[in-house]
């Protein structure tokens, strides 16, 4: 890989990296996505740095082609990223409902009162 193209990469991961950080400032994003997305950032400034790093990975792990490792590593996180979220969306949901049943049993006692 060229000198160039190496530095570039870096660049644009420093970029992203630091979206991350000022998106966990504004709250905009837990720590646990924080920690999850700096992982692969610096997996990603690794796999820059260390030449034929991800040949010999897909190799040693027994694919025959790196961008099979890739896509299949790419497939897993979204996978894990998909899982996660759901958990998320279940627990905000079960929330919700407990909420709308908090609030009509509250709608009910004040007419009671106001009766």
């Amino acid at each position: 890989m060229q000198l160039t193209l190496k530095i570039a990469l870096i660049l644009v991961v420093l970029i992203y990296m630091f979206c991350i950080l000022k998106a966990v400032k504004k709250k905009k994003m837990k720590i646990g996505y924080l920690i999850f997305w700096s992982i692969i950032g610096i997996g990603f400034i690794i796999a820059i740095l260390i030449p034929n790093l991800v040949e010999n990975v897909s190799k040693f792990i027994g694919f025959e082609m790196p961008i099979n490792m890739i896509f299949s590593g790419a497939i897993f996180i979204i996978l894990f990223l998909l899982f996660d979220l759901m958990i998320a969306v279940s627990k905000e949901h079960n929330k919700n409902v407990m909420l709308i049943q908090e609030i009509s049993m509250l709608k009910k006692r004040v007419e009671e009162l106001e009766k």
